[in-house]
């Protein structure tokens, strides 16, 4: 299927390492320039040489720390103005707060949601001009259902998003922008969450193994391909959706 992304400019918050950066390389390989962000910069040089390798379309790269309102209101300037435009914005970055204390809170807020809520306010001028024009939120199945952890930030500024989305869809169709949210479940991939799990406690790890009707956790290539086609062209009709993308892991309908 050709996902009509030759030519097309993308910029992924957060695209350095695990999901976004997956994501970020199977947009570049779909044919798009691409901008990124993350916070250290050793992790954004090394996927700028990487995406560079890959095909024709510009990469830009800088470190910022998402929650530095001008910093990342200045990042999306300066990625649009190296692409030559946007026609596709992903936040993927997470303050993944998961204790129930003030600190993970304001940071939580500040990434998960300002972040999101500060880059589409600058990229929309930029998106209005795309004849193509997406807004992709990375989510978390945590947002519609209890893990059994104790209370936290992580959930509730996810489901947040689902809402803001929704909100985006509905005003800026009109503009031909559409927007919408994708929630893994669990997830593995080198170096990750999960994967750290499943070294250090292999046993809770196998249970969630089990837990998943396919046998296994997603990998970030999976979810990546998932989240190039919402983002993309080919991903039209998709608009103001909520896509659970955990292999059955929440056993429940939406």
């Amino acid at each position: 299927m050709d996902l009509g992304l030759t030519g097309k400019k993308a910029m992924v918050l957060g695209g350095s390492r695990g999901i976004g950066w997956f994501t970020a390389e199977l947009l570049k390989r779909e044919g798009a320039a691409v901008a990124l962000c993350a916070r250290g910069a050793e992790g954004v040089d090394a996927a700028v040489r990487k995406l560079s390798s890959i095909g024709d379309g510009a990469v830009f790269g800088d470190a910022v720390d998402l929650t530095d309102g001008a910093a990342t209101r200045t990042f999306v300037r300066k990625g649009i103005e190296a692409l030559g435009g946007l026609d596709i914005l992903i936040h993927s970055a997470s303050g993944f707060g998961l204790a129930n204390s003030e600190e993970d809170w304001q940071r939580s807020f500040d990434v998960d949601v300002l972040a999101g809520v500060r880059a589409v306010e600058e990229a929309l001028p930029a998106l209005k001009e795309s004849d193509a024009a997406s807004i992709t939120f990375i989510g978390s199945m945590a947002s519609k259902f209890h893990f059994g952890r104790p209370a936290s930030p992580y959930g509730p500024v996810k489901a947040a998003m689902r809402a803001y989305a929704n909100e985006l869809a509905q005003t800026h169709g009109k503009d031909g922008i559409r927007a919408n949210v994708i929630s893994p479940g669990a997830v593995w991939f080198p170096g990750g969450s999960w994967d750290k799990q499943k070294q250090d406690n292999p046993k809770f790890y196998a249970g969630v193994e089990k837990s998943i009707p396919l046998g296994r956790l997603g990998t970030g290539e999976e979810l990546a391909r998932i989240i190039v086609f919402t983002a993309s062209p080919a991903g039209l009709w998709l608009n103001a959706s909520h896509i659970c993308a955990d292999g059955g892991q929440v056993k429940a309908v939406d």
